[in-house]
């Protein structure tokens, strides 16, 4: 059966069946821990999708209470009626999702707004019936009396414009104040449909993954055929002459094979040396890297308590010091110890890959960056001016991105003072421009050194003096951007300044 006349039909044969064999039994697993994802998938994707919802429901009320109080706060004209009818106007035009809107009623069950039964305004709507013949107004009232905070509910009724009713789910909460129960809500064959058509996605997926493998198996199988059957030919010619050196090298690999473990076990005893020493150099580049980030990000945060404190001496020293002063001094410390406790588990954080992204206001983080560096900005004089010309929302890490906006302000405030810049200016413009949200930070400090432009971003590279910075903030920020939210962060010279340019979405 081996003899040297079948050798060359074994080297055909014999992989183009254990390739066979392979792929049948992988391609069959494959399957099985498909279906079982799939199953898995499906319901996650539900579960998920239905808490989206949820959350969709629980931001909208949200919003509307927090422009309520806006309002009531900065109302100084209106009368509290006709602020009331300013604001019902407003927010009956609301709308999210595909049938989605707000609706209002108060704790005396009486509809004050609803964008689609305008004529029942003003009515004591406890007599309202859902499809189920339930009295979902006395619902409402009640139980979101008994969970002001907001509480879900599902009922049924008509979509607009619609005569049919849908089951719905609707988020609930009092608004104390004006003593008003607001509503939204989302029709649940909407969601039902959308989670069916993520389900069908998902299918459709991992079907072409499985034609994809099977297909990949098969191509797999002909070419080692077509490679075995080359071979083949190749050992047949070759054959007779590698027989004759055979005798001749076995000689040399008995001596070889005496020398060769030997010889193996010095190189793998070295490999593993120069391995432990490699980890211990990576591991002492990354902590002092760490470190250097962690000083970089705490000078701020420190110098503005330094003020604070200063602050406080002065105001004892001339008997100004009293109760509120002090306690804004302690909360505004508070506050600035608790950030720099974040950056702390930011940067542990930071090299972890499964940190979790969520969804936040640009000018929130910004504000964050901000409030954190006005102490300095103003002992500076310097004119900080942000404007908010479309203030989005994007998907990433709330706290790494204020971290940068942190870095790129207190570099811009570091270069007016070092070059003493007459009347020196910072500007913060955020924006919305074709489906990407731009941030940009521009000071009339004169600008980069054109030689520097290329290597400003690169680690360990720094303008200022070894005391006051590592050149790695402007890494850390680059690799938070582009890295960490698949954005783009760039620097340009302007006529006045450098302009330090965000774009991400």
């Amino acid at each position: 059966m081996f003899s040297e006349k079948n050798i060359s039909k074994l080297i055909i044969l014999t992989p183009v069946f254990t390739v066979i064999l392979s792929s049948f039994f992988t391609i069959y697993f494959f399957v099985q821990s498909q279906n079982s994802y799939f199953e898995e998938e499906s319901k996650r994707v539900e579960k998920e999708y239905i808490q989206k919802q949820k959350d969709i429901l629980v931001k909208e009320i949200n919003s509307v209470i927090n422009y309520i109080n806006y309002h009531v706060k900065k109302n100084t004209k209106l009368s509290q009626e006709e602020l009331k009818k300013e604001l019902i106007g407003y927010i009956e035009t609301i709308r999210y999702e595909k049938h989605g809107y707000i609706w209002i009623h108060n704790t005396d069950y009486y509809l004050v707004g609803h964008p689609f039964r305008k004529e029942s305004i003003g009515n004591y709507d406890i007599e309202l019936k859902d499809a189920k013949g339930g009295y979902i107004t006395k619902r409402f009232v009640e139980e979101t009396l008994a969970q002001p905070d907001g509480n879900f509910m599902e009922y049924y009724w008509q979509k607009p414009n619609e005569k049919e009713f849908s089951k719905k789910l609707g988020f609930l909460k009092l608004y104390k104040p004006f003593n008003w129960i607001i509503g939204a809500g989302l029709y649940i064959d909407d969601i039902e449909k959308s989670i069916a058509e993520n389900k069908r996605a998902l299918e459709e997926k991992i079907d072409r993954y499985i034609q994809t493998i099977v297909k990949i198996s098969l191509g797999i199988i002909i070419l080692i055929g077509i490679v075995s059957f080359m071979i083949s030919n190749k050992i047949n010619r070759v054959f007779a002459t590698y027989k004759e050196n055979v005798k001749k090298k076995e000689l040399e690999l008995q001596d070889v094979n005496k020398n060769l473990e030997i010889k193996i076990n010095s190189a793998l005893n070295d490999a593993k040396k120069k391995d432990r020493a490699m980890l211990h150099q990576s591991r002492l580049a990354r902590m002092g890297a760490m470190l250097s980030m962690i000083a970089h990000q705490w000078r701020q945060p420190l110098s503005e308590i330094s003020a604070i404190l200063m602050e406080l001496e002065i105001a004892n020293k001339f008997g100004k010091l009293d109760d509120k002063l002090l306690k804004d001094s302690v909360k505004e410390s508070n506050r600035l110890i608790q950030f720099m406790s974040h950056t702390i588990d930011d940067f542990r954080n930071f090299f972890k890959p499964d940190k979790q992204k969520v969804e936040f206001y640009v000018d929130d983080a910004c504000s964050e960056a901000i409030s954190l560096a006005s102490a300095s900005i103003k002992s500076s004089n310097i004119k900080l001016i942000k404007r908010v010309k479309c203030n989005s929302i994007i998907l990433g890490y709330e706290r790494e991105f204020a971290q940068v906006m942190l870095n790129l302000i207190s570099n811009a405030k570091d270069i007016l003072n070092q070059r003493m810049v007459k009347n020196p200016q910072i500007e913060i413009v955020i924006d919305y421009k074709n489906g990407h949200s731009i941030i940009s930070v521009e000071d009339n400090g004169g600008g980069v050194d054109e030689k520097h432009l290329e290597l400003i971003f690169e680690p360990y590279f720094t303008t200022k003096e070894s005391s006051k910075g590592t050149g790695l903030g402007l890494y850390m920020s680059k690799m938070i951007i582009e890295k960490n939210m698949n954005g783009e962060i760039s620097v340009e010279n302007r006529k006045n300044g450098a302009l330090f340019r965000i774009q991400i979405g």
